[in-house]
């Protein structure tokens, strides 16, 4: 199609008004028009030269899919302390653009290949409970950050920036006998977003 339409675009641009009225030249052979048939041929001309350009940039275009997302845990209280690593809850959307996160698992699938970032903030309001989670992309552990308890107020932060194929899942676990803390002010969130497709 695109190959069709610039040897359409070079032939008429070959062509020369002989006599401005009625008379067109195309290459050697000579044809008879009329002023509105010229007119007429002109506009089609400038309504290819804009196509082309449309068809260009749509073929150069990649189509890009949007994801990125942002969610609160949704905790009024304390999770934990377990006996075993439990995926952290994030009910409370704060923003899910590409629908890839899934609320009720807590558990982010990518739906295309390419390079996220991913971060996660949690607190922990306890004495006796540490705060220890961990970033896992499947069930391959990417990263661990742990407090030891001190009370109110203690916060652990991480983030990595993952290639993932399509399908891969990445998520937020609490380590055992770890403890969080949540309420309406959302301590607890955890957020991603693609970079670039692969």
């Amino acid at each position: 199609m695109r190959v069709s339409v610039v040897l359409l675009l070079l032939c008429l641009s070959s062509v020369h008004l002989h006599r401005a009225v009625d008379q067109l030249v195309v290459g050697d052979k000579q044809t008879e028009f009329t002023q509105s048939q010229i007119e007429e041929l002109k506009k089609q001309d400038t309504g290819l030269e804009g196509s082309v350009d449309s068809t260009e940039l749509s073929a150069e275009e990649p189509v890009r899919r949007k994801v990125a997302f942002s969610y609160a845990s949704g905790l009024k209280g304390s999770l934990g302390p377990c006996n075993k690593e439990v995926i952290v809850p994030f009910h409370k959307k704060i923003t899910d653009v590409g629908n890839a996160f899934n609320p009720m698992t807590g558990v982010f699938t990518a739906p295309l290949r390419g390079v996220y970032y991913f971060r996660f903030n949690l607190y922990g309001s306890s004495y006796f409970y540490s705060l220890a989670a961990c970033l896992y992309k499947n069930h391959e552990k990417i990263l661990d950050v742990t407090k030891s308890p001190r009370g109110w107020y203690k916060y652990v932060v991480g983030g990595a920036t993952l290639l993932l194929r399509k399908g891969d899942h990445v998520y937020v676990k609490l380590k055992r006998k770890s403890q969080i803390h949540d309420d309406n002010e959302n301590h607890c969130t955890f957020s991603g977003f693609l970079l670039f497709p692969m």
